[in-house]
């Protein structure tokens, strides 16, 4: 029996290849591919949005987070490899396992700062 287990547990590794995985509070661990690129295509649906309330749902990874038993590590390591494309706020996420909206335009002051006002008086 402990050659079948074995053996299993290797197809099982095998099967999951490159993914990355976190575990979750019921002890069980949640698999995800992050090349996948399924992040990036959410956040730029939430963005064509416009409006949070009309963001489509959130991907299975992102409301997996909200179960993750160390949300904060589970958290920094899908924004890492996603590369940053979470529509999201991580302190949130992090104190209160929820998904919180965030801004996903800049904030416009930002980028008129030391920009001269070239237009004629």
């Amino acid at each position: 029996m402990g050659r079948i287990r074995g053996w299993v547990k290797r197809i099982e590794h095998a099967a999951r290849g490159n993914l990355a995985s976190f575990e979750l509070l019921d002890g069980s661990r949640y698999y995800y591919d992050p090349s996948s690129g399924e992040l990036f295509m959410h956040w730029y649906a939430c963005i064509t949005a416009g409006n949070p309330s009309d963001w489509p749902e959130p991907p299975e990874v992102c409301r997996r987070l909200t179960e993750a038993k160390d949300p904060a590590r589970a958290g920094e390591e899908l924004i890492r490899s996603s590369g940053r494309f979470f529509p999201y706020a991580p302190e949130i996420l992090i104190t209160e396992r929820r998904l919180e909206p965030i801004s996903l335009v800049a904030d416009r002051d930002v980028h008129d700062q030391g920009v001269e006002d070239l237009s004629e008086s």
